[in-house]
């Protein structure tokens, strides 16, 4: 078994959360411990590394963060618990396009631990036939981070209220389309508590990545690289230009688009 540290951040404001492990990673030496950062983060918006603010509507409610990892937009509360592995990248599969099976395969083993058929579709995870999770990974630093979330529930029409939309029947067509490509716990099984979903959780580290997490805090010296993420999530994030043009992703499969010729919102299916 390999020493890792677990850093329960308990209930969190977005910024704090992304600059906990971002911080961390940066600090992380190449000998260093893998780290799991878990919490209930408060409601926001989150942002690829890529992306600005013209994929949002002008009046979204709730604070807008940037994460400094891949993806798109997806929205983040706290009835999902979030969590983000962090390790040297010694200890991560070599190629990139491996991580996601890598640092995933925790997040599978716990779900079907409690009964969910849980399988990964790249950098996603799915149950009958819908999204049940996202993922977004980076390289920061000396470290490999790879993040993702057990979504107890989903207000998917607070999240459609936030997507930027041309007009009303754009939004009500995304609101149905968020509502069919993604499902959440609750839809299947009731939710466990946070104590025995965090056990499992533990459990499937040791037996699917060999780490031993025990609990741990922000060391002395790792809170200065914190501090310096909080300040750079906290920056204006500009308008950018849309990752999907005239539309959203919505899985690994499906996008919303709308039609430039007729103005109908439409799924259609990824390109391969």
């Amino acid at each position: 078994m390999r020493p890792a540290r677990w850093i329960d951040v308990g209930r969190a404001d977005p910024v704090a959360f992304h600059a906990t492990y971002a911080g961390l990673a940066a600090a992380l030496g190449a000998e260093g411990a893998p780290i799991v950062v878990w919490g209930r983060v408060a409601a926001h918006v989150c942002l690829g590394q890529s992306q600005g603010r013209c994929e949002l509507d002008g009046g979204v409610g709730v604070p807008v963060v940037r994460r400094p990892l891949g993806g798109g937009a997806v929205w983040v509360d706290e009835h999902q618990l979030s969590y983000a592995l962090v390790a040297p990248l010694a200890a991560a599969p070599r190629r990139h396009e491996d991580w996601y099976a890598w640092a995933l395969a925790p997040a599978v083993a716990t779900f079907r631990a409690f009964g969910l058929a849980v399988a990964r579709r790249d950098e996603d995870l799915w149950l009958a036939e819908r999204k049940i999770a996202g993922s977004g990974a980076a390289t920061i630093g000396a470290a490999a981070v790879v993040a993702s979330s057990f979504l107890l529930r989903f207000p998917h029409a607070r999240f459609a209220a936030s997507v930027a939309a041309p007009d009303p029947g754009y939004r009500a067509a995304l609101n149905d389309a968020l509502g069919a490509a993604l499902t959440d716990w609750a839809t299947h099984a009731a939710p466990p508590g946070e104590h025995a979903l965090a056990s499992v959780f533990r459990a499937a580290l040791r037996a699917t990545l060999g780490w031993e997490a025990a609990p741990s805090t922000v060391a002395p010296g790792e809170d200065g690289e914190i501090d310096a993420w909080r300040e750079e999530l906290a920056a204006p994030i500009e308008q950018g230009r849309p990752r999907v043009e005239r539309g959203i992703k919505l899985n690994a499969a499906l996008r919303l688009v709308r039609d430039a010729r007729t103005g109908e919102a439409r799924v259609e299916r990824m390109r391969a």
